[in-house]
């Protein structure tokens, strides 16, 4: 405490310590002021103003709050300013005192930090020394306790490097000792506390450190290239959502890891490209459908950069399609010049072969082609689907004789197999071709094809019958019709069939005349005597004057007072076919009566009385002949025979012919099972073609009706194997081709107007020389071991069975007998009337061994 000596004004000045209690914090005035003058004692005290600190009560002055403290009371003064409270005190006498109370500091406060987290971004790379400002601790204890510096709380050897506090004018900041590396580390977390010169701690300050990342390296790409395969069906069996390649980019910086991905692509405009990326995944996806057959392979690059674009990275990406069979085989028909019509159009193939063309005459080819890729398709094969009309076998053939280099390939030769006849059904023909891969699944296209059998001028014009015979009056006036003859033309064409009539040169063609259109004889000039005449009449082919015929004519010219009947033929010719339902008229003679229809003509038929069948009989008032059984050209294809009439010389003969009926099966002259053994390596044959058998069948059948071809049941069999007209089997295709393979084979003619098929079929075992033991003939061979065992063993017991029944005859039933011969039997006999007995009454009777009364019935 200080007082001063008084006058006027008194100064009492006090220093008390802060916290102090307040109940010590009483004075009286008179105490304080009695060292200095004994005027006070009996002054009266009392404040200039009211105080809220103090109040004084008479000569007692006390402090008023609850506690004495000096952040409290001096909170407006600076930390370094003295802390005090004063007051003006009055007397009665106008002496002031001023009291003054100096409140001492004491540490009774803790530094703290305002806020207690704070986040720094400071970039990589900054300079040494880089300074940042932090937010500097507090404490309202004066300058004496007041903050004496900080400190590192989580202080490490990784954090004295690079950090550093300073203080500086009041300001707290962060200094770099060390520049930071985001890619190293790239965050820190500091915590920094306060401490004053009291020793206190102030709360925690975390300031989280960032480092900021600088764009400074590029996308890397955890693949040098990207490489992926697809099937072109892709679309069709994933959602277009579904990735096919997973493009990653890594970049190395600590924050800037955003990448974009896009497709680098010049080759092909974006509205077509298949395939687009998600620019934020890398995930490639299929957009559009895709063809293998188009672009089998894409190759484009897919560029990785940050999303401020300063950096990028390019990586290529290779997309395989991979071929599924997706693709029917297409089929390209190349005929020659010379059988191609003047017209035709893109769907249809069609084709005008002549009837007279020689069997396996090439005619063109078929071109069989598959854009999907060898290792879908590795085989092409072509067939004849169907062949319409179906009632004649086909006209061409298919043979695959060409090689071919390339699997996507295969070309067939077409060839005529067989010899045509337009005049027997062979004009238009309507044939299916389909080919087929080996595709998984197959896949096949069909192709038409119309072949048009052109008609030839072939055939010969052929007269009715060779011989003609008329007979007429001699007093006949010109111009009266004699007749007439015919000849047939059987080609297919109406206008090859057109054909002309002439007399062949002679002496008489000024006495009759023939109609060149028609056939029909002429008296040209009358002639008054009985007289024969002989001609010979030619029918000729309008179109080709070297095809003709000829027959013989005579002509009598008769007196009617004079006249016989006489056949008007010498001979008849009459054509039918085999099998037809009897009975049925074959054809008429007829006679000339001279015009005289009073005499009846009477028929008769002479035939070699030992054919007890004869298979015709004859009208004898009309000439017309019937057959009356069942004829089959196979045992008798002709018969002939003579009419004579009654009461006359004449008589003519009779010329019948059984025309042919396919009416036998094709049989196979050869055993029914072959074993072929050959080898399908290349080492031990020149050529991939190997002759693997010969087969032959027979048809008693006449003309086409006994032409046979060979065809395979199966018809995956011609794959490999390619069977000829003659028989021959020929192996042709060794690739990808498994032995033991069976072979089965039948026959079937070429008949009209239905192609019958053999009953039989050969099987031929084609097995691999160095694997005999797969081959089936080994295991027949075995069956027919264990059979011959079994068949032994039969034989024994048979045997045996016999020997048991030989001994039983000659001994055991000799003795049974002589046993029952020694036996007595009582018998009476009754007769009655009209009593039926079974024969199998004594059968079922037991038989009788001792003495029984045996009832004797008689009938």
């Amino acid at each position: 405490m200080f007082a001063y000596d008084c006058q006027d004004i008194c100064n009492i000045t006090l220093s008390i310590t802060e916290n102090t209690l307040v109940e010590k914090l009483t004075w009286n005035l008179l105490d304080l002021l009695s060292n200095r003058t004994s005027l006070y004692e009996y002054l009266q005290f009392s404040l200039s103003k009211p105080s809220n600190e103090f109040e004084l009560n008479s000569t007692i002055l006390k402090y008023r709050l609850l506690e004495l403290d000096r952040e409290k009371i001096c909170k407006n003064i600076s930390i370094n300013d003295e802390c005090s409270l004063q007051l003006e005190i009055f007397t009665q006498t106008s002496i002031i005192i001023i009291f003054k109370m100096v409140i001492i500091d004491e540490n009774d406060w803790k530094p703290f930090f305002s806020q207690e987290y704070i986040h720094l971004n400071i970039q990589e790379n900054r300079a040494i020394n880089y300074r940042i400002q932090l937010p500097i601790a507090y404490d309202y204890d004066s300058i004496k306790y007041n903050i004496d510096h900080y400190e590192f709380l989580n202080n490490t050897d990784e954090i004295e490097r690079i950090f550093q506090i300073e203080e500086f004018h009041g300001e707290l900041r962060l200094k770099l000792i060390k520049k930071l590396d985001c890619e190293s580390k790239d965050n820190y977390q500091l915590y920094i506390i306060a401490i004053d010169k009291g020793g206190f701690k102030s709360n925690t300050l975390h300031v989280n450190i960032t480092v900021g990342d600088l764009n400074e390296y590029q996308p890397r790409f955890t693949q040098r290239i990207y490489h992926t395969s697809i099937p072109e069906n892709f679309l069709t069996i994933n959602s277009s959502l579904s990735p096919i390649l997973q493009i990653i980019a890594i970049d190395d910086d600590c924050y800037d890891k955003t990448i974009l991905y896009t497709i680098l692509n010049n080759d092909m405009p974006n509205d077509i490209f298949p395939f687009e990326i998600d620019k934020y995944t890398g995930s490639i996806r299929v957009k559009h459908k895709l063809d293998y057959e188009t672009i089998s392979t894409y190759r484009f690059r897919v560029k990785a950069s940050n999303l401020d674009h300063i950096t990028s990275s390019i990586v290529p990406v290779v997309i395989d399609i991979l071929d599924i069979n997706d693709n029917q085989p297409s089929i390209q028909i190349n005929i020659l010049n010379e059988y191609k019509p003047m017209e035709n159009n893109d769907e249809d193939v069609i084709i005008n072969i002549n009837e007279n063309i020689h069997p396996g005459q090439v005619i063109g080819t078929v071109l069989i082609r598959d854009i999907d890729s060898a290792m879908i398709n590795y085989r092409l094969s072509l067939k004849i689907l169907s062949c319409f009309p179906l009632t004649v076998s086909c006209p061409i053939d298919l043979d695959s004789e060409i090689e071919n280099n390339t699997f996507s390939s295969t070309t067939y030769i077409i060839r005529t197999s067989r010899q045509l006849n337009s005049e027997q059904g062979d004009e238009t023909f309507i044939i299916i071709l389909e080919a087929s891969d080996y595709g998984n699944p197959s896949l096949s296209s069909q192709r038409r094809l119309i072949v048009h059998v052109n008609d030839e001028n072939d055939c010969v014009p052929k007269f009715t019958q060779s011989n003609y015979q008329f007979r007429l009056s001699h007093l006949s006036p010109v111009d009266f019709l004699i007749g007439q003859v015919h000849a047939n033309d059987d080609d297919h064409s109406p206008n090859y069939r057109l054909i002309q009539y002439k007399l062949l040169e002679d002496n008489n063609q000024d006495i009759i005349r023939i109609d060149e259109n028609n056939g029909y004889l002429f008296i040209a000039k009358q002639s008054l005597l009985e007289i024969t005449f002989n001609l010979t009449v030619l029918a000729i082919d309008r179109h080709n004057h070297s095809l003709y015929d000829q027959a013989n004519v005579q002509i009598i010219l008769f007196d009617t007072t004079k006249c016989t009947a006489m056949f008007r033929q010498t001979i008849y010719i009459f054509n039918t076919t085999e099998h037809q339902t009897t009975p049925y008229d074959i054809g008429q003679v007829n006679a000339d009566d001279c015009g005289l229809s009073s005499i009846p003509i009477s028929y008769h038929l002479m035939h070699d009385n030992s054919l007890s069948l004869f298979p015709f009989i004859l009208d004898s008032h009309s000439g017309t002949i019937k057959v009356i059984s069942e004829l089959d050209r196979e045992i008798q294809s002709s018969y002939k025979f003579y009419i004579h009439l009654f009461n006359s010389t004449s008589q003519t003969e009779v010329h019948i012919n059984i025309l042919d009926q396919n009416d036998h099966y094709p049989i196979f002259d050869d055993i029914h099972e072959q074993y072929i053994y050959i080898s399908t390596h290349q080492y031990y044959h020149q050529t991939n073609k190997r002759f693997i058998a010969h087969v032959h069948a027979t048809d008693p059948d006449d003309d086409i009706n006994g032409l046979v071809n060979y065809y395979f049941t199966h018809k995956e069999h011609y794959d490999y194997f390619h069977i000829y007209s003659n028989g021959s089997i020929i192996l042709y295709n060794l690739f990808d081709i498994h032995l033991p393979i069976t072979l089965e084979i039948y026959a079937r003619d070429q008949g009209y107007p239905e192609a019958l098929r053999s009953k039989d079929t050969i099987i031929i075992y084609v097995c691999d020389i160095f694997k005999q033991n797969e081959c089936p003939s080994n295991k027949l061979r075995r069956n027919f071991y264990l059979g011959s065992i079994i068949i032994m063993i039969c034989v024994v017991l048979f045997l045996l069975i016999i020997i048991l029944c030989i001994i039983w005859n000659l001994f055991i039933k000799e003795h049974l007998e002589n046993k029952k011969n020694n036996q007595s039997y009582n018998c009476r006999l009754e007769a009655r009337k009209n009593l039926i007995v079974s024969d199998s009454f004594y059968d079922i009777s037991p038989s009788i061994y001792e003495n029984h009364d045996i009832r004797c019935v008689a009938v």
